[in-house]
């Protein structure tokens, strides 16, 4: 057995992730697995701030088309930016990022994988892939799993 660097708690040989503070267990500075509420509140805003930037833009076709089109570009732009340091508008706003199993950051392909094609077959079946992230013992959901990433909290 082995003990937690940040709580001290015994932990199973192998395991990444600490039982008690959900710390990561071989590196500490990677971070501690974000709570169910956190990542909802990451995906609440990911839905939201897409449909702000719209309803912004939409008033400000009538007065010029050119700056709408720029403003949509540098959206498009600071969110592939995102992805490629493995997160998104939403985990940027409350301080989480994904990891890989390693606990470096996700890189754009994973997070695109992760994103697109993962949370839609985690929405697929009663959104089971999301409230899968209430009962793994990793707080992973079926995207997580099929990505092979974590949500952590930025220390």
């Amino acid at each position: 057995m082995a003990s937690c660097p940040a709580c001290r708690a015994e932990v199973a040989a192998g395991t990444r992730w600490c039982g008690l503070c959900h710390t990561f267990v071989t590196n500490p500075a990677v971070g501690r697995l974000a709570s169910p509420a956190k990542r909802l509140g990451a995906l609440v805003l990911d839905i939201v701030i897409p449909l702000l930037a719209a309803v912004f833009l939409g008033g400000l076709v009538a007065g010029g088309g050119l700056l709408v089109f720029i403003l949509l570009i540098a959206f498009v732009v600071w969110e592939i930016r995102l992805f490629a340091r493995g997160t998104t508008p939403g985990k940027h706003a409350l301080g989480m990022l994904v990891v890989k199993e390693t606990g470096e950051p996700a890189g754009f392909g994973t997070m695109l994988l992760r994103e697109w094609i993962g949370k839609f077959i985690s929405g697929l079946v009663f959104s089971l892939g999301y409230l899968w992230i209430l009962i793994d013992k990793d707080r992973q959901g079926w995207h997580d799993k099929l990505a092979s990433t974590y949500v952590v909290e930025k220390g």
